[in-house]
């Protein structure tokens, strides 16, 4: 009996000893996919998306998007599309023809990897007051048109709801207002063909897509920087 209980000790022993040994080197695999996709970010991504995925507002740049925060599913699986063909984008076509499947994991994992903490919407719109250009109203119809139309998938904060296919669901917290702007137009347009996308795009009206865009956009959000 007591032989028994020793090798059951044992075994128990020996199992817990591989799970840590196991989760210790998972750890740092992950650590140095970190690493090296920090790496490929800065010497690939950063000119335009930004080291930590924020994109600079204003000029060209007010059309790359923010990658933080997206998934590392999402991000793969648009990197990927680029690198094939599906997407067309005179730089992002040959950005991610040049650089290799592991890259793109680790690119990924990276971005992905940023903590992001929504702290509201803009000050404008959390005190009712009206901006010059008539942003504030926009937003407020265009949280209206997102709680009916965008957020079963998106969100109403536009953070990708967690179910099924949403992994390769892009969020769309703060994003870059033109940015989503014209996304929306190229799917409305037929330039981009999604069988899910392009049907309600074609169903907005262009004030629709840009109060849309004004409500995501004006969602405010911190972004916790890692050395």
């Amino acid at each position: 009996m007591k032989k028994r209980l020793c090798i059951a000790i044992l075994g128990m022993v020996t199992n817990t000893a591989y799970v840590q040994v196991t989760s210790a080197a998972e750890d740092a695999n992950f650590s140095a996919e970190l690493a090296a996709g920090k790496q490929k970010a800065d010497q690939t991504c950063a000119n335009c998306h930004g080291l930590y995925g924020q994109a600079a507002s204003g000029g060209n740049s007010a059309f790359s998007p923010k990658l933080t925060p997206q998934s590392k599913d999402y991000l793969v699986a648009r990197l990927n599309a680029y690198r094939s063909g599906a997407i067309q984008h005179p730089q992002m076509s040959l950005i991610a023809q040049m650089i290799s499947e592991q890259d793109i994991e680790n690119v990924s994992a990276w971005y992905a990897s940023i903590p992001v903490t929504i702290t509201g919407s803009t000050a404008n719109q959390e005190a009712g007051v009206e901006a010059n250009d008539g942003s504030t109203a926009k937003a407020a119809a265009g949280k209206t048109i997102a709680s009916q139309i965008c957020s079963n998938c998106h969100g109403l904060d536009g953070q990708a709801l967690e179910s099924g296919s949403s992994s390769i669901v892009p969020s769309l917290t703060a994003q870059q207002k033109e940015y989503m702007i014209l996304r929306l137009r190229e799917y409305k347009s037929g330039k981009i063909a999604d069988p899910l996308m392009s049907p309600i795009a074609k169903a907005l009206s262009d004030q629709d897509i840009e109060n849309v865009a004004a409500w995501y956009s004006g969602i405010e959000i911190k972004v916790v920087k890692t050395d």
